[in-house]
């Protein structure tokens, strides 16, 4: 695999330590967090889902992804950059592993959903390849926001 960052290394699989920097980035990034229970259960499956971003074993978080591989396809659940490490290229490195773990799971397909508010996450993902599908109306609670449906067909290796 071609390593994504300048560093050579590529976003690992998570682990229990990495738990307490997961949530934080969780709180500063989303209104409504997910919850210690949601990230364990994440934890627990083997191959991994849940991958973290950070320099060496021990720097600091810059972001992590969670996806579900289901049968064909990989569906992005949550993603999050540290505020410090936000248009530092952290989330294209995730997203770019993230099409690289489809290829090796042999997904044919990668869906997520994304506010229309967050212009820099749609940015990313349109120059990454991904097209809306529909909009799911007051997806997003307690906001009451909107979501697009994204998908990319996964380009052969």
């Amino acid at each position: 695999m071609i390593p994504f960052s300048p560093s050579g290394e590529d976003p690992q699989p998570a682990q229990r330590r990495d738990l307490p920097e997961i949530l934080a980035v969780e709180r500063q990034s989303f209104s409504q967090p997910w919850t210690r229970a949601m990230f364990q259960e994440e934890l627990a499956k083997v191959p991994s889902t849940l991958y973290v971003d950070r320099p060496g074993d021990a720097g600091p978080l810059r972001g992590y992804l969670c996806f579900w591989a289901l049968a064909g396809e990989l569906q992005l659940i949550n993603i999050a950059v540290h505020p410090a490490h936000r248009g530092t290229g952290v989330g294209r490195r995730l997203m770019k592993f993230l099409i690289e773990e489809a290829r090796r799971r042999e997904a044919e397909k990668i869906f997520l959903e994304v506010r229309p508010s967050n212009e820099p996450a749609l940015g990313l993902y349109a120059r990454l390849g991904f097209e809306v599908l529909y909009r799911r109306p007051r997806y997003y609670t307690p906001e009451n926001e909107d979501a697009l449906v994204m998908s990319l067909s996964v380009p052969p290796a």
